[in-house]
């Protein structure tokens, strides 16, 4: 294990992250908040900085062997160190007085999670008591945990070597397979990032300009949603998320939840006018036809339970485009709303896209749309071995054939992903003692799960569009955090901590 190249990357990523707290600093400045508030900045800033530098100061040998290892253990350090000093503005500032509540909260903001365990009486302090900043800082670390803090630290710092680019981008980028969009990692960390922020840029214009017709969408709304679809988030400016905008900016938040759920190769490929592998994507395809069924059959079920088809067809498109990718922004409450719970099948919709997830490469959680079309072609394939035995079956993907390790990686990471789901289900079911008798029910408990380690919010029951998790206990905030890291970043990163032959020597 080479601990000295560990320490200093993670040492650079505590400076790098030290240096992203001005944006909520000077968010604070410009709206007059309370010294308190800015103080609540300048304390982790100066920490991170300071630890950041003396993990930094002793670089590492150059010709160290660097493996896949230690991208692992740097990609799982970093965000659990970034969680904790991160929900440092939340106890400081005295708006948040419990530690697992304000660890809860920012983890669910890193991770893009965007489910959130404030109350609502703390919710309203913050947004009426000049907490601006930390509702800044909220939605704020949506966008940096999106893409990856550690892909940032590869795109602006030029002193990590090639090879363990290639073990930390695969450690934190999301999906089966993670390659190079052009021969250099540095340059392909670069590439993305410059495509996250255009897409933020455009949609934060494109809702300045619906400030036109909607009177809520003011600038500081549409930073906060830009943050939270870029990153597919979910923390929002107000406490009923997406409900009091005005349509054309639901339409706009929607449809960038959407195109933020597809892999952002994609889009270089259009780019370049690479139009033959786009056609020939098969992931792409079955995310657009899954959004495209889902909205139909959604439309067709709630339109009678609104005021028009436009409405119905609106709050079905923008709750698949939430769902799919991961997001967690909700215009209705289909679950306890005063129009009505919506049918059964509708809801099964949403519970299947809250597994499925949005494209590998995206900055979306779940389990992804490659994986699952991987995890069909398998089976398919084994029930053919199972009619023809001496049949040679040979998968493949985007016409191309799947490695025999990705297939496996990938019924590993399915069954990972189904033991780490139910296990946490039964251990948050443990003890709640403030939450209410009726909401400890099982589809709370099993949706409160696959909500967080899908990174989407919202589930169903007592953890719907109009819930939340404040009731928790403070053990299980702490294993749905964990839950959120984990699943943020793919799993394995996480449990290979845990593994004593992880810390021994390289043999």
């Amino acid at each position: 294990m080479n601990y000295r190249f560990i320490r200093n990357l993670i040492g650079k990523m505590l400076i790098l992250v030290s240096i992203l707290m001005i944006v909520p600093l000077v968010t604070s400045f410009i709206y007059v908040e309370d010294i308190k508030n800015i103080i609540a900045y300048i304390i982790p800033m100066v920490s991170l900085a300071g630890i950041g530098a003396m993990m930094a100061y002793i670089k590492p040998a150059k010709e160290t062997h660097l493996g896949a290892r230690e991208g692992f253990v740097i990609v799982a350090l970093s965000w659990l160190l970034i969680s904790l000093f991160g929900c440092l503005p939340f106890l400081i500032s005295g708006y948040v007085k419990d530690f697992f509540t304000a660890f809860f909260e920012i983890a669910s903001g890193f991770t893009t999670t965007g489910a959130s365990a404030l109350t609502t009486e703390e919710m309203n302090t913050m947004m009426d008591m000049g907490g601006r900043s930390l509702m800044m800082w909220r939605s704020f670390s949506h966008w940096i945990g999106g893409m990856g803090i550690l892909v940032f630290v590869l795109a602006v710092i030029p002193e990590s070597k090639e090879g363990s680019s290639v073990h930390i981008l695969r450690a934190e980028s999301p999906g089966p397979q993670v390659g190079k969009i052009v021969s250099k990692m540095r340059a392909s960390s670069r590439i993305l990032y410059l495509i996250y922020i255009g897409m933020t840029i455009i949609e934060i214009i494109s809702l300045n300009i619906c400030h036109i017709w909607d009177d809520n969408m003011t600038f500081f709304d549409s930073l906060i949603m830009s943050f939270g679809t870029a990153g597919t988030g979910g923390f929002a400016s107000t406490a009923e998320s997406c409900a009091l905008y005005a349509p054309c900016s639901q339409y706009v938040i929607a449809t960038f939840m959407i195109l933020f759920g597809v892999n952002f190769t994609i889009y270089y490929w259009l780019f370049i006018k690479n139009f033959k592998d786009i056609f020939h994507n098969e992931e792409i395809r079955w995310y657009l036809i899954m959004v495209i069924l889902s909205v139909l059959i959604i439309t067709l079920q709630i339109y009678k339970l609104y005021s028009s088809l436009e409405e119905g067809f609106r709050h079905s498109y923008f709750q698949v485009a939430s769902i799919i990718s991961t997001t967690g922004f909700s215009t209705t409450d289909y679950w306890s709303g005063a129009q009505g719970r919506w049918p059964a099948l509708s809801l099964c919709i949403l519970l299947f896209l809250m597994f499925c997830g949005s494209c590998a490469g995206s900055t979306a959680g779940g389990m992804k749309q490659s994986r699952i079309i991987i995890l069909t072609k398998h089976t398919g394939s084994k029930i053919k071995q199972m009619i023809s035995p001496r049949k040679v079956e040979v998968i493949r993907m985007d016409g191309k054939p799947i490695e025999d390790n990705v297939i496996q990686s990938t019924v590993a990471f399915f069954i990972v992903y189904i033991v780490v789901l139910f296990a946490s289900a039964l251990l948050i079911s443990i003890w709640n003692p403030a939450m209410p008798q009726e909401d400890q029910e099982p589809l709370t408990m099993i949706t409160a799960s696959l909500a967080c380690i899908s990174n989407i919010g919202p589930g169903l029951g007592a953890v719907g569009p109009a819930g939340g998790y404040a009731n928790f206990s403070w053990l299980s905030k702490l294993i749905l955090s964990f839950e959120m890291i984990a699943g943020r970043l793919e799993l394995f990163p996480i449990l290979i901590l845990f593994h004593p032959r992880t810390w021994k020597k390289r043999i």
